[in-house]
């Protein structure tokens, strides 16, 4: 009876670890969301993460600059519409722009982005997104790959003219 126990048990536990390596989604539906997400990505509420919206905020780490999300849109590879949030299943561009806070002015920065990451998945986009440049303390920043549903960390590496290099980073939920 005691070899049945242990073969049991070394079956059970081959299977939990079996399900915890063929991805990163748990395949089970949420029941709060219709249905819609897979439960693993439902869970940023228990992290840093808000829901996408324009104007949303960020503080540098220095809390020299304030970053501004003026504005997000999608565009999908399939042929679906173009959607103006933040979303998985395209490439997502986002205009930032960020504020001095000292002076209250654009901020008179060089911008570099790095490549999106999921921090309770422990990976991330495989491209780095595309900066352009715009108005004073303005980026479009596109070719983002948000690939999944959950919680992103957006990091942007700042360089001021003049003064010590700097990072501000949006934790996002992305829902759809």
């Amino acid at each position: 009876m005691p070899k049945r126990l242990v073969v049991a048990i070394l079956t059970s536990t081959m299977a939990v670890a079996a399900g915890a390596v063929a991805g990163c989604g748990s395949g089970a539906q949420h029941p709060d969301d219709g249905g819609l997400q897979d439960a693993d990505f439902a869970q940023c509420d228990m992290t840093p993460a808000v829901d996408y919206m324009p104007g949303m905020q960020a503080t540098s780490m220095s809390g020299g600059y304030v970053a501004t999300v003026v504005s997000a849109r999608t565009d999908f590879s399939d042929g679906s519409p173009s959607v103006d949030t933040a979303a998985s299943g395209g490439l997502d561009t986002w205009v930032v722009s960020f504020a001095d806070t000292t002076a209250g002015t654009p901020a008179a920065i060089t911008m570099m982005a790095e490549k999106p990451w999921m921090p309770i998945h422990k990976h991330g986009a495989s491209t780095f997104p595309l900066v352009t440049p715009g108005d004073p303390g303005t980026f479009t920043v596109s070719k983002m790959d948000l690939f999944m549903l959950g919680y992103w960390s957006i990091v942007f590496d700042l360089q001021p003219t003049s003064g010590v290099a700097d990072k501000v980073t949006f934790a996002v939920c992305i829902r759809q």
